[in-house]
């Protein structure tokens, strides 16, 4: 008399061991993540605990009054997962690989946006400029980063407590790096709306947790806020020029601003 939750993952498209690893280190770690019940890793299926049908995005949309709550409560989340070891065997993500991240932008959003592709001195002159802007950031102790941390990949569980209210979806490219790089994830978001003045309280709340100076918290916010969102740019170009989905196009927009 319970339901669940059926995860078809092929493994052809892609393995569900880093989606099992990353689930059981969050409850392990007393964080919500859907239970793993039952799991066929070699047809790539698993049934999983079902966290409900609210989303925070959604519970923020009827209830905007809690804005502030919500995402303070986001941010002792991310807080207390960064005090925690992660596991061993995650990738780095370090600044190359965040270099290489922004071959998306270049290969489809220039081309989408210019009907175009970039001369190859526009190329080298972008590679040239993240190549200066990326060690630009102040060095920080690195943490797990869970990538796609933002309100539509979290669930709203009521009967819950304190930062347990979030129930953690979509964490399987977790990886090791900028603390700072969830924190963007959830501010610079590209499906809805938060002020300026908002997430910049937000960065400053979460400097002041952390015990970290807000000018160096800012710095690396902007920094890793511009790659994160030239790389979605890309990834929703391609959604549309190769996927033939543009369903994400809506979003551009916000992503520009």
């Amino acid at each position: 008399n319970e339901s669940y939750i059926v995860m078809d993952c092929p493994p052809s498209y892609t393995s569900i061991e880093p989606f099992i690893q990353i689930a059981n280190f969050l409850i392990e770690n007393g964080f919500s993540a859907p239970e793993i019940v039952k799991s066929d890793t070699d047809n790539g299926f698993l049934i999983l605990q079902d966290l409900g049908k609210l989303s925070v995005k959604n519970y923020l949309i009827n209830d905007n009054k809690t804005q502030q709550d919500i995402y303070h409560l986001s941010i002792d989340l991310l807080i207390k997962l960064q005090y925690i070891e992660p596991p061993k065997n995650l990738k780095t993500f370090n600044n190359t690989l965040l270099a290489s991240e922004l071959s998306i932008f270049t290969d489809y959003y220039a081309p989408y946006k210019h009907n175009k592709e970039l001369a190859p001195s526009d190329l080298a002159s972008l590679n040239r400029l993240w190549q200066e802007l990326l060690p630009k950031q102040t060095p920080m102790q690195n943490s797990i980063v869970l990538r796609d941390y933002h309100v539509e990949n979290m669930m709203y569980l009521e009967q819950e407590k304190g930062i347990n209210k979030l129930g953690l979806l979509d964490f399987q490219d977790a990886l090791i790096g900028s603390p700072l790089y969830d924190l963007v994830s959830i501010l610079e978001d590209a499906r809805i709306n938060i002020s300026r003045d908002f997430a910049l309280e937000c960065v400053n709340y979460y400097a002041v947790a952390k015990k970290i100076d807000p000018e160096d918290a800012l710095i690396n916010y902007h920094i890793l806020g511009a790659q994160r969102n030239l790389r979605i740019l890309g990834i929703f170009a391609r959604k549309y020029i190769r996927d033939q989905d543009d369903s994400y196009l809506q979003y551009i927009p916000r992503v520009l601003k």
